[in-house]
Order: structure tokens, then C-alpha cells, then sequence
């Protein structure tokens, strides 16, 4: 299992939300790359990186940003945040990230995602299954839907072709109040494709637990920028 870094990008800088909450913004760099070059010093080997703005009104506002970190770190770029169609899929794979994250589009678009699968391949495409009380929110995690997380896996991957999934508790994420290993373990055995999971992880006890549930990734964002998670030590048991 990866413990995989969050760098999400607000307004050009490094920011951190509580669940999600625009209006309750933590700065931790004021420049992205500055954060990329840290946690790959400590052992990275995947980033995760999300274009805030974008995610919100569906633009990519921080491509400049994105661009940097890609055209100045050696690994693996996992980014998304704004990607509503094939065509934005398009313009950040040829930017050289390895993997375009669909959000809202998996429930919007959902024949853009399965373009982007045919046309790019199922290795670089991933969709982000954000969820509440186990039902998906769309828009920046703004919009509330009445699609269950499960129901969004099974269409991703039955008639989407999807193989790379994240699922995030938008009400942990930012909290560090652990994760919800519960509906983790719901969504692990749901679908035979790699998950990586985000929201609440605090601990390195959170990513042994993950690992021993079966995810393929921890992406963690808060905790080791606050200090709570030390990233080196975590990644080391996310190996064991």
C-alpha cells in the first residue's frame, strides 16, 4: 500500500479545507511545489493533487500550479479537481500526469469517463467516489446526491470500464478523526479494483488498518501538515 500526499491547490497556494468547508481554509504553502518537494524528500513516491477551484466551479484555475510540480518532480502525478470532461482529461494527461481523477463526471458525464478509458486507457484513468452518510456529493462535495457510493462503483466499473477508484468520507476529510473503516471495508469488497481511500486518516495506526483492509493507497493531507502523521514513518508501515 502507497501513503500518497495531498496537495491541494486554492487560489495558486497550498490549502487544506475541514470536510470540505470553502470557508474554513487552512494555508500551509504558499507555494504547491514548495509542499511536492518536501514530501517527496521524506519519501514519497505518488502525489495527489487536486485543484480546489476547479472541483468547485469546474474549471482547471490552477493548471499553472499542476504544470510546475509536474514539469519538476520524478513521480507519479495523480490529479484532479475541476475535470468535467474528456476534453479536460485530455489537456492534463498531455500536461504528463499519470492519472486524471473524475469526480462530479462520474455522475455527470459518465460517457466522458468511459471515453477517457477507451482513449487513454483504463491505467490512467481513476474516479473519486466522495461521499456522505454513503451517498455521493458532487461539485466541490457542494452538491448533494441521491446516488449511493456503492451504486457509483458497480457503474464505474461494470459498464465504464473504470479500475482505479478512490473513496474519500467527505466528513472526515480534514478532521483527523480517523477513518470510516466500516463503509472503507463496505466499498474494499464491493469491487475487485484497487482503492485508495481519503478522509480522517490521523495515525500511522489509521494506515496499518487500511492496509490490513485491503487499500491500495492512503492519502493523507492534513495529518502531515499539521504534524500528527509523520509522513516517513508512515510510509514505512504502509510497506510492512
Amino acid at each position: 500500500m502507497q501513503v500518497i500526499p495531498a496537495i491541494d491547490i486554492r487560489n495558486g497556494r497550498c490549502a487544506r479545507l475541514f470536510k470540505g468547508n470553502y470557508a474554513h481554509e487552512t494555508v500551509f504553502d504558499n507555494d504547491p511545489l514548495d509542499a511536492a518537494l518536501r514530501w517527496i524528500e521524506l519519501g514519497a513516491e505518488r502525489l495527489h493533487v487536486i485543484d480546489l477551484d476547479g472541483a468547485k466551479d469546474g474549471a482547471r484555475v490552477n493548471a499553472q500550479a499542476v504544470r510546475r510540480i509536474v514539469n519538476s518532480v520524478d513521480v507519479p502525478i495523480q490529479m484532479g479537481g475541476g475535470i468535467r470532461t474528456f476534453e479536460d482529461a485530455a489537456v492534463i494527461l498531455d500536461m504528463g500526469v499519470e492519472l486524471t481523477i473524475f469526480g462530479t463526471a462520474a455522475v455527470e458525464n459518465p460517457e466522458d469517463v468511459q471515453l477517457s478509458v477507451e482513449t487513454y486507457g483504463a491505467r490512467h484513468v481513476c474516479v473519486s467516489v466522495d461521499a456522505k452518510d454513503g451517498f455521493v456529493r458532487t461539485r466541490g462535495w457542494l452538491a448533494e446526491t441521491s446516488l449511493r457510493a456503492t451504486e457509483l462503483l458497480d457503474e464505474m466499473a461494470d459498464a465504464r470500464g473504470v479500475r482505479n477508484f478512490i473513496y474519500t468520507d467527505t466528513a472526515r476529510d480534514g478532521t483527523l478523526s480517523h477513518p470510516n473503516f466500516d463503509a472503507v471495508s463496505e466499498v474494499i469488497s464491493q469491487i475487485e479494483y484497487p482503492v485508495m481511500v481519503a478522509g480522517g486518516i490521523a495515525t500511522v495506526e489509521d494506515v496499518i488498518k487500511l492496509r490490513e483492509i485491503g487499500a491500495a493507497g492512503a492519502i493523507t493531507g492534513m495529518a502531515i501538515y499539521t504534524g500528527s502523521l509523520d509522513l516517513a514513518e508512515a510510509i514505512k508501515s504502509a510497506e510492512k
